[in-house]
């Protein structure tokens, strides 16, 4: 009678019971081990881990059947050892793209796991496979938000693009009415009576170059015309145009001594940049005296703008320079989004940089800092 010699062990199940604590079993396991995607085959009943792939011994928390869980709820609560997926598995709950959460220090990560039976062999075995979708749950909320912000700005951009047709439209009428029945209107009246009609069109001038320089700043379009001026000029010059529209909402706009330091700028792009972080200022500094001044040192200019208002959250500092973004501060301001995006291409096109502090006593410091010298190829 011949008689079979057991076969000693590969060294690859060797290894893998030495690394996991657990047995492999030749044929399809084997070819398991070379999946990207963390697979286990486990005994139905006892949730004893027959196999696990070589994927699966990368992440801890799939063996952690028992003791402390570093799995968690939708709440961050550790999820208790019976509600383990390889538990549930084992139990024979379904299991087919439910979501798990695993937290560790760098942050969490979420995985989707599936659960298949096998019972054609006692007891039963179940495969299982986790999916690492956390870059792609980010991308969904990320895709999210855009949508949202896309669909804010329509509605925004919708209204502010109205308003000033709408008033210019009645101003005109008006203008029509009056010539008709006095057929002619004096000089003086006539003047006056256009005033709103181009205040009208040079909003909606300025909301149409915004939108223009998005599209410039997004197809890397953005071509500075650079000359050489003098610092403060543009400062006290760029102050001074809104001081009047500071007092109408209680502010006091105070422009300090600059310094007188030639600079090799696109003036008319600086001077968009400055009006811009003034015109923020002016919106969220809630009535409160607003301060712009300038310093040179090392090679570089900071314009500083800064207001006693509302403060911007420090988990929206850099989100609010994104293009259709607004700081979450509760106060209605209706706005496109789109001006501290400018500020911020417009320094990135002359090698700068722009950001924002919170300063003592409530409100925001932003600082604009550009190199005194712009090189042709500095935007390229």
């Amino acid at each position: 009678m011949r008689h079979r010699v057991p076969r000693a062990p590969s060294v690859f199940a060797v290894r893998v019971e030495r690394e996991t604590g657990v047995s492999e079993q030749p044929g399809k396991e084997r070819v398991l081990d070379f999946l990207a995607v963390p697979t286990l085959r486990v005994e139905e009943g006892t949730a004893r881990v027959l196999f696990a792939n070589a994927a699966a011994r990368q992440f801890p928390f799939i063996l952690e059947v028992t003791g402390p869980s570093t799995l968690v709820n939708q709440e961050g609560t550790p999820l208790p050892s019976e509600q383990h997926p390889v538990k549930r598995a084992a139990r024979g709950e379904p299991l087919e793209g439910v979501l798990f959460r695993w937290a560790r220090r760098e942050g969490e990560r979420t995985f989707v796991v599936h659960a298949r039976p096998d019972r054609s062999c006692s007891p039963g075995v179940v495969t299982m496979s986790f999916q690492d979708v956390t870059q792609w749950l980010r991308a969904e909320s990320d895709l999210l938000r855009a949508l949202g912000a896309r669909d804010t700005f329509l509605s925004v951009a919708s209204h502010e693009l109205k308003s000033p047709i709408t008033v210019l439209q009645l101003v005109l009428e008006r203008l029509q009415r009056g010539a008709h029945r006095e057929g002619s209107l004096p000089g003086s009246v006539l003047a006056e009576r256009l005033e709103p009609a181009l205040r009208q069109v040079r909003r909606l001038g300025v909301l149409v170059q915004n939108l223009l320089d998005v599209s410039r700043a997004r197809n890397n379009r953005f071509v500075l015309d650079r000359e050489r001026f003098e610092l403060g000029g543009l400062v006290r010059e760029v102050g001074e145009r809104f001081v009047e529209q500071a007092r109408q909402v209680g502010s006091e706009l105070t422009v300090e001594d600059c310094p007188q330091v030639e600079v090799h700028w696109d003036r008319l792009r600086v001077e968009q940049a400055l009006s811009n972080l003034i015109t923020n200022a002016i919106k969220y500094g809630a009535g409160g005296p607003i301060t712009v001044r300038a310093e040179a040192r090392d090679g570089a200019v900071s314009l500083r703008v800064e207001d006693r208002g509302i403060g911007v959250p420090e988990g929206d500092r850099e989100r609010i320079f994104n293009p259709f973004e607004r700081a979450a501060s509760g106060h209605r301001v209706e706005s496109l989004g789109l001006g501290l995006y400018i500020v911020r291409e417009i320094a990135r096109a002359h090698g700068g940089s722009v950001g924002v502090m919170g300063r003592d006593g409530g409100g925001s410091c932003f600082t604009l800092r550009l190199p005194l010298e712009v090189t042709e190829g500095e935007n390229e």
